[in-house]
């Protein structure tokens, strides 16, 4: 397949959110023509990398994909004259997304923070004598109160 014409009804620059945008990939990628095989096939061809199962999972989610996927994605639908323009939607749209606040903690102080591994003051490590479980051993008998 060639170049494809240019038709306006595919501009990124009319999405509102990342939904929108994911829908105009949709469109491009149903106009191509093309399966997601053929895409990753093309995309290797032009010495971009673009799995089928990436693109798959792009196509399927409401968020923004990286740039870099999204250029592989845009040259090899055969719509490369147009690569800034949708880097350009993206960009507009990531800038406007909200960002997400932090959480507070709640209840995690000193007293009952998560342990640390003494040594490293990092996360506790499994499998050592200090986190594993006690065994019981065969025929102790459990005294209950």
């Amino acid at each position: 397949m060639g170049e494809l014409p240019p038709h306006e009804d595919l501009s990124p620059s009319g999405a509102r959110d990342a939904a929108g945008f994911i829908a105009a990939m949709r469109r491009l990628k149903e106009r191509s023509g093309l399966t997601f095989r053929e895409l990753e096939e093309r995309a290797a061809r032009r010495g971009d990398v673009l799995a089928r199962s990436t693109l798959a999972d792009v196509l399927r989610r409401t968020s923004l994909p990286r740039p870099e996927v999204l250029a592989a994605f845009v040259r090899a639908c055969g719509d490369g004259e147009r690569v800034d323009a949708w880097l350009d939607a993206r960009e507009r749209l990531a800038a406007v997304r909200p960002a997400a606040e932090p959480v507070p903690a709640r209840g995690l102080g000193p007293e009952t923070a998560p342990a640390r591994d003494p040594g490293t003051g990092g996360p506790p490590r499994t499998g050592t004598a200090a986190t594993a479980r006690p065994r019981r051993r065969p025929g102790a008998r459990v005294l209950r109160r």
